[in-house]
């Protein structure tokens, strides 16, 4: 459901076809980071990455020069990037745009989400919620 798009220098851009799909590979990936136990050293493994998911459609997209896949380009990109400047290390969050009449993004029923706020964030003409995700925690059945 989601492919690289782009590296640059250590950061990655990878595309979804669902909000869910996203926010569920970046809750994996910390988990499965955080008990990898060939990563060594004094290092904190829940930390390592910021993710940053932007909801909304894309302006300007064509074939990645080497793959062909979809390559996205323009604000899309950029407000991304931004929302992950919004993440502490070890967070996965989503920025919606304000202002547009749709429903916010359903992050799946195994996702809890907080509100982290409404945010100018720098090069951004609107303004975007700020949502932190987290994996559900599954409440044990009681006999």
């Amino acid at each position: 459901p989601g492919y690289e798009c782009q590296e640059d220098r250590g950061s990655w851009m990878l595309a979804f076809d669902q909000i869910k799909n996203g926010i569920k590979f970046g809750l994996d990936l910390n988990e499965s980071v955080a008990k990898c136990p060939d990563i060594r050293g004094d290092v904190d493994k829940t930390t390592l990455f910021r993710i940053g998911i932007h909801w909304g459609p894309f302006l300007s997209m064509g074939p990645h020069t080497i793959t062909g896949h979809a390559d996205y380009f323009g604000p899309i990109v950029n407000r991304a990037a931004r929302v992950a400047a919004q993440c502490e290390p070890g967070q996965v969050c989503v920025g919606v745009p304000m202002g547009d009449d749709e429903e916010p993004p359903d992050p799946g029923p195994s996702v809890e989400v907080d509100v982290l706020g409404v945010k100018q964030l720098k090069g951004i003409s609107i303004e975007m919620a700020i949502f932190s995700c987290r994996k559900r925690v599954k409440q044990s059945k009681r006999k």
